[in-house]
């Protein structure tokens, strides 16, 4: 019998997604652009002491968030998430049979409708792991989406999925 556990999906998302903006927006140069948006709106004082607004930066349907507003949500929290996760799970015989575990962190977009698009394996200790990790990913039904200003963006998202024995 194995136990499976995943760690908290939004701590990781800020450490995760951060550490791989520059390499996202290599791969994606002709792509659409990944946006890292602060919720500060404003900016220090000017001459006489009046604040000077900075205007909310513009941005395009096809952008790609970091860091929304508002964050994306699996339909039903954490919990929820754990128990698609479990009920869902097959851990792979050649994984079993060699007594390999660790986390496979995948990396994926949510689209603006929470759809997962996009997923691939960031990284992860193979023998069926990983590809048992995506096959997760991208069988999650639909999240509720990450907002910016009050309109549904898309947004990267980078989970760990930990297999134990």
């Amino acid at each position: 019998m194995f136990h499976f556990i995943t760690t908290s999906f939004f701590s990781c998302l800020l450490v995760l997604n951060f550490a791989f903006v520059g390499s996202v927006a290599a791969q994606r140069s002709a792509s659409p652009s990944l946006v890292a948006v602060s919720s500060v709106s404003s900016v220090g004082a000017t001459k006489g002491n009046t604040a000077a607004l900075v205007a909310a930066p513009e941005f395009r349907t096809d952008s790609i968030f970091v860091n929304p507003e508002v964050r994306p949500q699996f339909v039903g929290g954490e919990g929820a998430l754990q128990d698609y996760l479990l009920k869902n799970l097959h851990y792979p015989s050649q994984a079993q049979r060699q007594h390999v575990t660790g986390k496979v962190f995948v990396r994926f977009v949510l689209s603006a409708n929470g759809r997962v698009t996009d997923a691939s394996v960031v990284r992860g200790p193979g023998s069926g792991l990983n590809e048992e990790a995506l096959r997760l990913v991208w069988l999650m039904p639909l999240w509720q989406p990450a907002q910016q200003r009050g309109q549904p963006v898309r947004v990267v998202c980078t989970i760990p999925i930990n297999f134990e024995e």
